[in-house]
């Protein structure tokens, strides 16, 4: 029984087992709302590469080669042709309304200018804030224009007297080859769907030590009742933030087998190493809400903070913008934040397939994010039930 167990570690464990039992709110965010969530973003990169994104063609040419050059962009798979527009103000029109996500403009003279040898320049607008689609957008029309002018170039050359090798090589002197090393096949499931669980799991995971802290802080015992009931500080933290570690360890480990076995995303690293920055990213998140939940006044204050370090992190964290490019407050926010060297390191042992020693110097980091939180936390927790036991000598001789 409950009332049975000694002061430590496990009193303070099956404590909070109990106040999450009570809350089924609270035990439905710590692992079904997650898997929930998780299994939406599932559905929506469940196909990898967006296809057949909405497009229009403004054709001033009207030629021959210009309905050549409208079918391929069509036929390319990332590409529909939904819209033929007559000038570039309906264009703006239809990508500011949403209506497409980008104009392939054809100019006039377009096949005289090709068949004389000339480069006729075809224009692809997109909308860059939507990053993501608009470079597929442009790499994808890009794409299908280059292949067709190559092709011209070529017979052209051809019907000048050259045999069909020597036009080939007069047209591609140096070849080119690129070959993305670690996700050939631009399969954003591999890129995103892996990066965005994480980041918002963050946010469960600081919030669910902010709401269990908060919730000791306000009861009447304070947290003086909390350290006592585990002897020390650092057994009362542990004791009652191991059931939340355990929940959303759980989670991301669910979460990665269905990546590894349902979408078959390979896995090139340490698996040791994987389990090991994944126990220390919890932890650290864990930290970081404890942290902040004995920091703030109350519990909405202190909710407010996670929400504004955590919610813009993946931002932050080096995946969709290279860090080195952030300026100094983008930069100094990014590595304060646990989500930052977890994605590093899953990056580099998930799909670089890095070797070990590659990523210690980002496990340190991660593990100094996990020392720097937990330590604050302890002497906020020291301070606070110290405070609590001068202020009220009486408490400590109440029957618990």
């Amino acid at each position: 029984m409950f009332g049975h167990l000694e002061p430590g570690f496990w009193r303070i464990f099956r404590r909070e087992l109990r106040q999450i039992k009570k809350r089924p709110r609270l035990a439905f965010m710590l692992l079904p709302y997650p898997l929930l969530l998780f299994a939406l973003l599932c559905s929506i990169f469940y196909e990898g590469l967006p296809t057949a994104l909405p497009v229009a063609i403004v054709d001033q040419d009207d030629s021959n080669v210009s309905r050549q050059i409208s079918r391929m962009v069509d036929e390319t798979p990332e590409l529909e042709i939904v819209a033929r527009l007559s000038n570039l103000t309906e264009a703006k029109r239809a990508i500011s309304k949403g209506q497409v996500y980008g104009v392939v403009l054809i100019p006039n003279h377009t096949e005289r200018d090709l068949l004389s040898g000339q480069r006729p320049e075809i224009v692809t607008f997109y909308n860059n804030q939507v990053l993501t689609i608009g470079g597929i957008v442009s790499r994808a029309a890009n794409a299908a224009v280059g292949a067709f002018s190559v092709g011209v170039s070529i017979q052209v050359r051809k019907s000048k007297g050259q045999i069909a090798y020597e036009a080939m090589a007069a047209k591609n002197t140096i070849p080119l080859q690129r070959s993305p090393l670690f996700n050939p096949a631009l399969d954003y499931t591999q890129f995103l769907l892996s990066a965005v669980m994480p980041a918002v799991l963050q946010i469960f995971i600081c919030a669910s030590a902010v709401m269990a802290f908060a919730r000791d802080r306000h009861s009447k015992g304070n947290m003086s009742r909390l350290v006592r009931l585990g002897q020390t500080p650092i057994k009362s933290m542990l004791g009652k933030l191991a059931p939340y570690a355990l929940a959303y360890l759980t989670t991301l480990l669910l979460a990665d087998s269905i990546l590894f076995v349902l979408f078959e995303i390979p896995f090139k690293g340490s698996l040791l190493l994987h389990l090991g920055y994944t126990v220390l990213f919890v932890f650290s998140c864990l930290s970081l809400g404890t942290f902040l939940a004995l920091l703030a006044k109350d519990t909405l204050g202190s909710l407010g903070l996670v929400g504004i370090l955590t919610a813009p992190a993946f931002a932050f964290a080096g995946i969709s913008f290279p860090r080195m490019m952030m300026n100094d407050f983008s930069f100094v926010w990014g590595g304060a934040i646990p989500l930052t060297p977890y994605l590093q390191l899953r990056t580099d042992q998930v799909v670089r397939g890095a070797e070990t020693w590659v990523s210690l110097p980002t496990l340190g980091w991660l593990l100094l994010l996990l020392c720097l939180f937990c330590g604050m936390s302890l002497l906020l927790l020291t301070k606070q039930a110290k405070t609590k036991a001068v202020s009220d000598p009486s408490s400590l001789e109440r029957n618990l």
